[in-house]
């Protein structure tokens, strides 16, 4: 189980001499903090940071302090786009089809393209839904797509499960000096001072106006 996975790792933790904590299966702020240096000197890798990541991100409180793998170099994924999520960025500008093609190469969870430039009529049957509020969406210019979380082979609509796919398109962004915007808070573009930690926040803090996780595009301005 999660729990048990994070009390193995604070054993590791605990004996290694980073982590002073209880050893309780929760990943709290000093299993975190204890990861952290860990990492820095190769004591934990990619699957331990993963495992206390996705139990630290589930808890609101915990937003600001987020683990983060070594930035020397990034961690591939191995995760790689399907046929259809490859057809969807059709059109889509080339920065950032970029991006997502980096995102999928780093991130922690994969995902796939659900659409990419959108028709007007197709806009118009969003908005008759309440799935969009607006004509002047910036899939109709192919300035944006919507991407989704698989896990265990099924689409995921999970809240906390489009963190890590915002935290890839954030990096990849910066790591291409691309400006990103996500649908889960609308008023923050990523740069290297404040994302992803500040996208979650604001997501959490109410967004800003109509809450879109899936969706990511080239801000305007």
């Amino acid at each position: 189980t999660m729990s048990s996975n994070v009390r193995a790792i604070q054993t590791t933790l605990k004996e290694a001499g980073f982590y002073t904590g209880a050893i309780d299966g929760i990943a709290g702020k000093l299993t975190v903090e204890a990861v952290n240096k860990a990492a820095a000197k190769a004591v934990v890798g990619a699957t331990e940071i993963a495992i206390v990541n996705d139990q630290y991100e589930t808890h609101p409180e915990n937003v600001e302090l987020t683990v983060k793998e070594p930035t020397s170099p990034i961690k591939e994924s191995g995760f790689v786009l399907g046929e259809r999520s490859l057809k969807n960025l059709w059109g889509v500008h080339p920065d950032l089809v970029a991006v997502v093609k980096r995102a999928i190469q780093i991130t922690r969870t994969d995902f796939a393209v659900i659409e990419g430039v959108r028709t007007k009529e197709r806009q118009k049957e969003l908005v008759r839904k309440g799935a969009s509020k607006t004509m002047n969406s910036r899939h109709l210019t192919g300035h944006a797509v919507d991407i989704v979380p698989v896990k265990n082979g099924a689409i995921s609509w999970r809240i906390d499960d489009y963190y890590p796919l915002a935290e890839a398109m954030a990096t990849a962004a910066d790591e291409l000096g691309v400006r990103v915007r996500w649908g889960g808070s609308w008023s923050i573009i990523n740069n290297s001072k404040n994302h992803p930690s500040d996208w979650i926040k604001a997501y959490r803090a109410g967004g800003g106006k109509f809450i879109d996780g899936p969706h990511f595009d080239l801000p305007t301005a």
